[in-house]
């Protein structure tokens, strides 16, 4: 049997470290980075860094497709897979969110830019869809009225590993039940569908809900902050209808 983790982060290596000492049971354990990955830490830790440091054998996703007994779980991995191409119907997509809502991309920042009061992780099958496969889990959990994008974040990468302990024996046994999907009631958004560079740029013309959910969604430092009349902002928060927006400097104002 080969065990696959597939993505990026902190939940592809705790995925990782929980299932290394199954290699004592003679079940070969792969590793496939993301493209992106060149092995050195950044916000992140890497997960090709990771895997070379155990010892853990790197593939190519073309290596994959003739492997028969092979149980391949994604967690963050970017590119789409090609079911067709493998050999094994076991292929299981970690999502970061309670689907059939917000298939595709952006997961994460549309569900605090809606105002979404709840987020989440669902395991599926992995089908010729996006994110439409049948469901084995979920995990739902309260986004607080002033999480920013990356404090979701994290705590979607954290569910993912709960998620992927409590199932991953069911899974290897084959006891799982599936659920379909009702994509009908579910919604979808692409690649394409948001250009960070041009949001971050915000326009306070009315103090409202709306606002403070598009400021705070935006909030991931890693990769960008939003600005208010040229000045990065850390932290939203919204009490007694106002927005108090705290900039990178700390300095904290109302509005």
């Amino acid at each position: 049997m080969y065990i696959c983790i597939a993505g990026k982060n902190k939940c592809a290596i705790d995925a990782l470290k929980f299932i290394l000492p199954l290699n004592k049971k003679k079940i070969k354990i792969l590793a496939l980075p993301n493209h992106n990955d060149k092995g050195r830490n950044g916000w992140q830790p890497s997960f090709r860094k990771f895997a070379i440091e155990n010892r853990i054998r790197i593939v190519k996703i073309k290596e994959l497709y003739s492997i028969k007994e092979l149980f391949f779980f994604s967690l963050e991995y970017l590119k789409i897979i090609k079911v067709e191409k493998f050999k094994t119907n076991n292929l299981f997509n970690f999502h970061f969110s309670l689907l059939p809502k917000y298939r595709g991309c952006h997961t994460n920042f549309f569900q605090i830019y809606n105002g979404e009061k709840y987020s989440g992780v669902t395991i599926h099958k992995i089908d010729r869809g996006i994110d439409t496969g049948d469901i084995i889990d979920q995990m739902k959990f309260k986004i607080r009225i002033n999480d920013t994008a990356q404090e979701n974040y994290l705590k979607l990468m954290a569910f993912a590993i709960t998620l992927f302990k409590k199932n991953l024996h069911n899974i290897l046994n084959s006891k799982y039940k599936l659920k379909k999907q009702v994509l009908s009631t579910g919604s979808y958004y692409s690649r394409g569908s948001v250009n960070y560079k041009k949001m971050i740029k915000i326009t306070l013309k009315k103090s409202s809900m709306k606002i403070h959910n598009k400021i705070r969604s935006l909030i991931f430092p890693a990769y960008q902050l939003p600005k208010v009349n040229g000045v990065q902002i850390q932290k939203s928060v919204y009490k007694n209808n106002k927005i108090y927006l705290i900039e990178n400097n700390n300095n904290k104002y109302k509005y």
